[in-house]
């Protein structure tokens, strides 16, 4: 069913931005003190590379949305 597939995918956009928080925490952990923390090629790169995985989770949860409201009206018309 589609609503399992973008469900499927709201995960693995989830895990992939967990991943890049994770990876930016480390970051700036490694980086050190945080009044004179610079942002670093690697910090850029994991914020610039989370942005996919955030338009894609976005795009799943409105594919959701859309599949709902068509069934509701499907439902409301055979009613």
């Amino acid at each position: 069913m589609r609503i399992d597939n973008n469900l499927n995918g709201m995960l693995a956009a989830q895990m992939q931005v967990t991943e890049t928080a994770e990876k930016l925490s480390t970051i700036a952990q490694v980086v050190g003190d945080p009044e004179n923390m610079e942002v670093t090629a690697d910090m850029i790169d994991a914020i610039a590379g989370s942005i996919p995985q955030i338009i894609a989770y976005e795009a799943n949860a409105k594919g959701i949305e859309m599949q709902q409201a068509v069934a509701d009206t499907l439902l409301n018309l055979k009613a």
